[in-house]
């Protein structure tokens, strides 16, 4: 083959293929009829299983409550108890702002002590303090409960008192400042038994914390007159101890016989001199009458020194207290005096803090009276006569209600969900 030909064949090899033109598809075009029919088939659909939830998520969970209630839930007695934390002196407060502030000061402790008795009878301490009254498993784990609320044979304690939570309900009213206490159980008596042990342990922890608030507010009163007491009683040891060592009871009354025999001394010794001097006018120095004057003068002086030395002079070593004088020395008048009165006022300024310490803890205890707290119970708990609970009927409706309103709401949910989707 010559050249040319060889090219013009390879021309004809690389010539592109001409375009082939592909298969026709089968379109499938809906009329209105058939789209009508589709439209209503998935209308079906959707009502089928809107009717099916309505079936699982209503009717059946609605016929099912029903059930129970009308046919398993056992009766339930309910006891209610109204009662209040008061004390003396929450009275009408007078016009004058410290009654007001003193009034407004107990109300704040009663209310204080009323929210302190809801956290109580909620706690787990409600459950210990009923043991020693009754028997709260007894009550509960009875063949009258149905199998949803009975108690269990052996519950621990905090079991115990998440389950009593739930018949046990108290309820304060902060404008009245009232409590109510409403306790549910499967039979009459032990609804009313244990409303009323509730409300003797209440009254019991009440009495308690205002016996130990009367007992702090009064321990200070009380150390204090304890103190005067041992001071005073210590002082009038001292007082004891001087009197027996000098053997003196009253050294003032002492002094002042001491005093009236100096007067009296001094008055006779110068009545002496005079009639001395009266008969040396006359007579001689040795003339016996004289002699015998002047006897008398020199005695009557010294007897006078003595009693002045007794009064005001002398060698002495004193103390304080017990320890009054050593050894034999002998004190004067004046410094026996000066002891005497220094316990005198001392025991006169302790007789007067005892008096006024006395009235401090009689106006503390008055105090405390008036801040004494206890319970009121104006509702006691009575025999239940008639069973209130459960409200099968009212329970039942409620319960239809939200299921209803859950089943609206899921249904709505799923539509928006399937219309962004499309």
């Amino acid at each position: 083959m010559s050249p040319d030909a060889q090219t013009q064949k390879r021309n004809e090899d690389t010539k592109p293929a001409p375009d082939k033109k592909p298969a026709p598809q089968k379109v499938h075009v809906l009329n209105a009829n058939e789209a009508q029919k589709r439209s209503m088939r998935a209308q079906a659909r959707r009502r089928w299983l809107t009717r099916l939830s309505f079936l699982f998520l209503v009717v059946i969970p609605t016929a099912l409550t029903a059930l129970y209630f009308f046919h398993f839930a056992a009766d339930r007695y309910a006891v209610e108890a109204k009662f209040a934390v008061r004390s003396p002196s929450s009275t009408v407060p007078s016009g004058d702002l410290l009654s007001m502030m003193t009034t407004m000061t107990s109300a704040g402790s009663t209310m204080s002590d009323s929210y302190m008795l809801v956290d109580f009878i909620e706690s787990r301490d409600l459950v210990d303090q009923l043991e020693d009254k009754v028997d709260l498993v007894e009550i509960y784990h009875t063949e009258q409960a149905d199998f949803l609320t009975k108690l269990k044979a052996d519950p621990t304690a905090e079991e115990l008192r998440k389950y009593l939570n739930r018949w046990v309900d108290i309820y304060f009213d902060t404008a009245s400042q009232i409590l109510t206490l409403r306790v549910q159980t499967f039979d009459p008596q032990s609804a009313q038994a244990l409303s009323a042990a509730i409300l003797e342990v209440a009254s019991d922890l009440v009495n308690e914390v205002s016996e130990q608030a009367r007992f702090d507010s009064m321990a200070s009163a009380e150390r204090e007159v304890a103190r005067i007491e041992q001071q005073l009683d210590e002082h009038r040891q001292a007082m004891v101890a001087f009197r027996d060592e000098r053997q003196d009871v009253d050294p003032e009354a002492s002094a002042g016989a001491q005093i009236e025999l100096l007067t009296q001394l001094e008055g006779q010794l110068s009545s002496s001199r005079a009639r001395l001097n009266s008969l040396l006018t006359y007579l001689s120095e040795d003339a016996p009458t004289v002699r015998v004057l002047k006897t008398e003068i020199e005695s009557m002086e010294r007897q006078l020194e003595e009693q002045r030395q007794r009064l005001g002079t002398g060698t002495a070593n004193t103390s304080q207290g017990g320890d009054l004088a050593e050894g034999n020395a002998e004190l004067s008048m004046s410094e026996r005096l000066g002891i005497y009165e220094g316990l005198a006022v001392d025991m006169e300024f302790l007789r007067q803090a005892y008096v006024t310490a006395l009235a401090a803890r009689e106006g503390a205890r008055l105090e405390a009276d008036k801040q004494q707290r206890y319970l009121a119970s104006f509702v006691k708990p009575s025999l239940p006569e008639q069973s209130l609970y459960p409200k099968r009927l009212q329970t039942t409706l409620v319960f239809f209600c939200f299921a209803v309103m859950i089943w609206g709401i899921s249904l709505m949910i799923i539509y928006v969900v399937r219309e962004h989707a499309n």
